[in-house]
């Protein structure tokens, strides 16, 4: 489910670490001395920035361990190795642009940063270091991907906002297209985007995105693969894009986009600048309430047993004991904690139409304080209770709204381009 990413991805990793990567004592002394080695070999040099065989052991390492597979054959860990190495080249690209114009990341920075992409994955910075660590990946290497990341967020709010240029009669045209356009689809849309700036090696691109596809059809999580592989500025926040409107779009992905459902993932879709991989997350009408716009505030209650011992147990008479009191909005961790459940807490989500079809049409009839019978969950079993319920107005967006949504739409593809330039200029040594 959308709103348990969290966990989930964490378990993904705990298996794979547990299943793959865990060594005997001989074993990692040896590799220990298979790393001196790898230092100081070098593989490529980014106008005289080095990239050692062990960066990019590390980084495919890191690569691999998010794609959910306990083992990879060669010619998938190949793909990896390539985009391994793009991805080193790009954070170097990345953080001697910062250093250009003096943009750099404290340590306490990028310390933040890592416990926080523990937190994304459901861990504390030390159970992530600890784990990493019984991978075979050295927590500076995650940093370093970390300060090349950040590094470019400086760049991109430092040097290429103040370039982006929007008049104030393309703002209201903008407007004035928004109430021509009322009714029709605009769209919550996530992107993994693979850079092409040689169509020599496209083929190598386009097998990097096929790679990365396979593993979201296996059950990836799409914002873990979008923050390992992706070279969009959208990268540091899982791929999301937020809400576009067609016309916002390539020409390529506005006409893949309006073909997905709700949920889809797109199989990879060329464009000039690169490849792209995209999720609809959601999507609405302009400028129109609908169903799927109700404003909610739901709790939820999470059991690990079978439906039968939930039965066995009148788990739900119990809980439906509470339907209808303030208590079971206010205070459901307690009453939670009485029936055994696993987990009782608040959904992130607040747009009724973002939740899958089924719980979304079992919460639609109910009465606020009460709650939906028992729904399969790949974590158990859930019962979600409706403490919300309202329909929100229609207002066309401010001149400051409108504005800054294509000040950021129009910044994502400088900084596509930035990226794809900076890669054209430099010299780039293969050993």
């Amino acid at each position: 489910m959308v709103f348990k990413i969290c966990r989930n991805i964490s378990m993904r990793i705990m298996i794979v670490f547990c299943s793959t990567f865990l060594a005997s004592k001989a074993t990692l002394m040896a590799q220990t001395q298979q790393d001196l080695d790898d230092i100081q070999q070098i593989v490529a040099l980014v106008n005289d920035d080095v990239i050692s065989l062990y960066d990019l052991n590390q980084r495919a390492l890191l690569l691999a361990l998010f794609t959910g597979q306990n083992q990879i054959p060669p010619e998938k860990m190949q793909v990896l190795q390539r985009q391994a190495m793009n991805a080193l080249i790009d954070d170097r690209l990345k953080v001697q642009e910062s250093e250009e114009f003096e943009v750099r990341m404290s340590t306490a920075e990028l310390e933040d940063s890592f416990a926080n992409y523990a937190n994304q994955l459901g861990l504390s910075a030390e159970a992530l270091e600890e784990q990493l660590s019984l991978a075979g990946i050295q927590k500076q290497s995650l940093i370093q991907q970390i300060n090349g990341s950040l590094s470019w967020q400086g760049i991109v709010q430092g040097l290429l906002k103040p370039q982006v240029n929007i008049t104030d009669d393309e703002v209201y045209n903008a407007i004035e297209s928004l109430e021509s356009n009322k009714g029709k689809f605009q769209y919550q849309v996530s992107d993994i985007f693979i850079l092409v700036t040689d169509n020599a090696r496209r083929q190598e691109s386009l097998a990097t995105a096929n790679t990365i596809y396979e593993q979201l059809q296996s059950g990836a999580p799409f914002t873990a693969l979008a923050q390992q592989f992706s070279q969009s500025s959208t990268a540091a926040v899982g791929g999301d894009m937020g809400l576009v409107m067609e016309e916002n779009l390539p020409v390529e992905v506005r006409e893949k986009i309006v073909t997905m459902e709700k949920g889809e993932i797109s199989q990879p879709v060329e464009t000039e600048d690169g490849i792209y991989i995209l999720q609809v997350t959601d999507k609405s009408q302009i400028l129109t309430i609908t169903e799927d716009d109700t404003i909610i505030n739901v709790k939820f209650f999470l059991f690990e047993s079978t439906e039968e011992e939930l039965a066995q147990n009148n788990t739900f008479q119990k809980l439906s004991t509470h339907f209808g009191s303030e208590k079971i909005c206010q205070s459901p961790i307690e009453i939670g904690a009485e029936l055994g459940a696993v987990e009782a807490n608040e959904l992130s989500i607040n747009r009724i139409g973002s939740l899958p079809d089924q719980i979304k049409n079992s919460l639609l009839p109910l009465e606020i304080g009460y709650g939906t019978n028992f729904i399969e969950d790949p974590d158990g079993m859930v019962s979600y209770v409706l403490c919300e319920k309202r329909i929100p107005e229609v207002n066309v967006p401010d001149f400051d709204a409108m504005l800054a949504n294509m000040t950021n739409s129009r910044l994502q593809l400088f900084a596509t381009r930035h990226l794809r330039d900076l890669r054209r200029d430099a010299i780039i040594d293969f050993r």
